[in-house]
Formats: C-alpha cells, sequence, structure tokens
C-alpha cells in the first residue's frame, strides 16, 4: 500500500511540474519552438481523445507542412519511444471505430511506459520528457490564410457518411471539388440535423478545405458527428 501510494504521488508531482506546457499562454508551451509558423487558439480545440488540442493557423502551405512532419519524424526516426508514440498516433488511421483505436493507442504507449500528462499526447513520461507538437497531431484550421489548392483531378464522389446517431450509414453524392462545408450543408439537410463535424480517420475535416485535399474518394466513409 505504501509503494502504491508513494508512486501515485511522485507520477502526481510529475503532472504538477510539467502540465504548464500545454497551456498556450505560458512561454515554454509545448509547441513555443515553432511559433513562428503556427498560432494557437484560446479555447478552441480540434481532434478526439488524447489527439485533442487546440485549434491552430499556419502561415506556411500544406506542402510545407507535410515537409515539417516528414522532417521531425526523421529526427527520431532511431528512437523507439517516439516510433512508438507515432505508431499510437497512426491508430486513428487503420480504424473506423474511435474506441478501438483509443485502447490500441493506449497499449502501445503502456508497452513502451509512455504516461500521457493529462490525457493527451502533447506531452509524456518515461525515463524523460517527451513533447509532441500540435502540428504532428492535427491539421491547422487553415494554410497560409488561404484555401488549398485545387491541385487534384475533378471527379464525382458517392461518400458514405456515418453517425453513432443515426441507425445507419447513408451515402452524399457530391464532388471533390466541393469544401467541407458543402458537404455539411448536404448532410444536414439529409440527417435533418442543425450542426456537424466530420472526421476522416479521426482527423477533423476543415470547413474551407477541398475534399480532393484530403484524397477523399468514393466509398469513403467519413464520421459525422451531429
Amino acid at each position: 500500500m505504501g509503494v502504491c501510494s508513494n508512486k501515485s504521488k511522485y507520477m502526481n508531482h510529475q503532472e504538477e511540474q510539467y502540465f504548464h506546457l500545454l497551456d498556450i499562454q505560458h512561454p515554454d508551451n509545448v509547441n513555443r519552438k515553432y511559433a513562428i509558423h503556427f498560432t494557437l487558439i484560446q479555447n478552441k480545440y480540434t481532434g478526439q481523445g488524447i489527439r485533442c488540442t487546440n485549434q491552430y493557423t499556419t502561415n506556411i502551405s500544406r506542402i510545407e507542412w507535410e515537409k515539417m512532419q516528414n522532417e521531425f519524424w526523421d529526427s527520431y526516426k532511431d528512437s523507439i519511444h517516439w516510433s512508438s508514440i507515432r505508431k499510437a498516433l497512426s491508430q486513428d488511421e487503420e480504424s473506423t471505430s474511435h474506441l478501438l483505436d483509443l485502447e490500441s493507442s493506449l497499449a502501445i504507449l503502456a508497452l513502451c511506459k509512455l504516461k500521457m500528462i493529462r490525457n493527451t499526447i502533447q506531452l509524456l513520461i518515461s525515463d524523460k520528457l517527451f513533447q509532441v507538437p500540435v502540428f504532428i497531431i492535427n491539421e491547422p484550421i487553415s494554410w497560409n490564410n488561404q484555401l488549398l489548392l485545387l491541385d487534384f483531378q475533378a471527379s464525382s464522389l458517392k461518400v458514405r457518411i456515418r453517425s453513432s446517431k443515426l441507425p445507419r450509414d447513408f451515402f452524399i453524392h457530391t464532388e471533390n471539388t466541393s469544401t467541407v462545408l458543402e458537404l455539411k450543408f448536404k448532410i444536414l439537410e439529409a440527417a435533418k440535423e442543425k450542426t456537424c463535424r466530420l472526421y476522416l480517420n479521426g482527423r477533423e475535416l476543415i470547413d474551407q478545405n477541398y475534399l480532393g485535399n484530403y484524397q477523399i474518394t468514393s466509398g469513403t466513409i467519413i464520421q459525422a458527428f451531429l
């Protein structure tokens, strides 16, 4: 009992020691190194479960953003802990069930003895502290204050919409040149709902972006939170 109690106090002390790094107003915030490119938004959030972070905007293009992601992972490619973190983050890209994704992600982190601070993958403790910047976890709500480019061939789509609030999936006919917001309007009309948020592989779709920017094709399953 005493050993467990001491261990619990130690872990609580660790959380208290580091949780200020999640405060976007704090100068030592987990994203401080990237402040020149990313602006976090107070009290606005995106992502589910352990991927929940503040929304943010960026002054770089999607191509530059993807390059930053690749460079980040390349710098840690020989680290077992970082490999586990990356694998945990990728779970939502392999399943349509958020609960299964969460269980898989937690199991991966546990195997490497990584403990999250405040139940977010932005901060983890093992033998040392691991800080995961927001651009590794979620996409920005805007790219360089502009719409994403129509850098794909236009085509018609028949996407499958899935929601826990509805008894069965339904299909929406649209175009890959339609924006996410335009798709939302069609879904709300079909489902007779007032609001919704859309997710693809666990990542929230941004209103002003085109469906083609997400490589959405006919048959793609989009999660709707109505």
